[in-house]
């Protein structure tokens, strides 16, 4: 496989484990083609007809709540866990489209979020008033499974300079169905998002390391009173150990619009008004982490790629201590 190649299955592989990545802790620019002609032709996976198929499963331990990174809440704990399914199609040269949905399964063991009093675990907390027998009680020791956000998203991918690999994209989040997110084991915020990305990539000439860079403003649905706005970022160093395998070191880190828990406290006091309610879509849940990621390219069109990352700093954030991810990919 020439180094060009390996560059561009890596990228590939690194950009569809972002997507697992992404939904760990909350759960995140179109030029011209014409204006800017690659130097190197694309890559023939990039030409109209190709793309992948994927499926990736993740499991996050999750400990608490990080009030800040210095407070940690131990209101009870949880695992979250997601079966990732996505396809890719390039409808045209360098243009692709991608949908994907997760499946998401959840457990929560502590102080319950009650809709109504109905529930046994609800009788000596306080409900909301008035109360939504709409929304499922799910905090009861239970896995509760659900699909979560259809994500239906265009790309273009070129190279600049020769080697540096350009792909702006956009792409839109939106709610599968109208499931419970007043839980703290429920599959998501439950409202639209949209994503605007850039992502650089390179691999140093003459050499078997290379980068990624990855930024993304997302524009969301406004809550109450409270716009959601906010800003992603991931950064990636990895190094090729041989044709098949290559290793990857990464961090993610996200901020944007939102309470706090702290400006939460005053609004929410009582745990029954409908910022209460609300208070898992409103907040901001602002995070950083780290982790390590292994691919291994095999049978020519399969990429089976691992990745392991933690929690280093949060701002209202559920304190999750591990995410394991793996995720199987076959290209066509």
């Amino acid at each position: 496989m020439t180094t060009r190649m390996r560059r561009h299955h890596t990228m590939r592989a690194a950009g569809v484990l972002a997507l697992l990545l992404g939904c760990a802790p909350a759960c995140a620019e179109q030029p011209d083609p014409a204006a800017i002609e690659p130097a190197l032709p694309a890559p023939p996976e990039t030409a109209r007809g190709h793309g992948s198929l994927s499926i990736g499963f993740q499991d996050t331990y999750v400990s608490g709540l990080r009030a800040n990174n210095d407070t940690v809440v131990h209101a009870g704990n949880g695992r979250n866990r997601a079966v990732q399914l996505d396809l890719e199609y390039f409808f045209a040269d360098r243009w692709s489209l991608r949908l994907g949905i997760p499946y998401v399964s959840n457990v929560f063991h502590g102080n319950p979020h009650c809709p109504t009093a109905q529930p046994p675990q609800c009788q000596h907390v306080p409900h909301l008033n008035p109360p939504h027998p709409e929304s499922h009680f799910q905090d009861d020791d239970r896995y509760h499974g659900t699909w979560q956000d259809w994500n239906l998203g265009i790309a273009w991918h070129t190279s600049v300079a020769g080697s540096y690999l350009l792909t702006p994209s956009l792409t839109a989040f939106v709610p599968s169905h109208d499931y419970t997110f007043f839980s703290n084991a429920a599959a998501g915020q439950g409202f639209w998002k949209i994503e605007a990305a850039l992502e650089f990539a390179h691999q140093f000439e003459f050499s078997d390391w290379f980068y990624r860079a990855r930024y993304a403003y997302v524009y969301t649905e406004h809550v109450l009173d409270t716009r959601l706005n906010y800003r992603r970022a991931e950064l990636e160093l990895g190094y090729f150990l041989n044709e098949a395998w290559s290793l990857r070191g990464f961090s993610t880190g996200k901020k944007g619009q939102g309470y706090t828990v702290q400006e939460l406290g005053p609004l929410t006091r009582g745990r029954t008004s409908e910022y209460w309610y609300r208070h898992d879509q409103i907040v901001v849940h602002d995070y950083a982490d780290v982790g390590a990621a292994l691919d291994y390219r095999f049978a020519g069109k399969y990429t089976f790629s691992t990745a392991v990352h933690k929690l280093i700093w949060g701002l209202s954030i559920n304190n999750f201590k591990y995410s394991a991810e793996a995720r199987l990919t076959r290209e066509f």
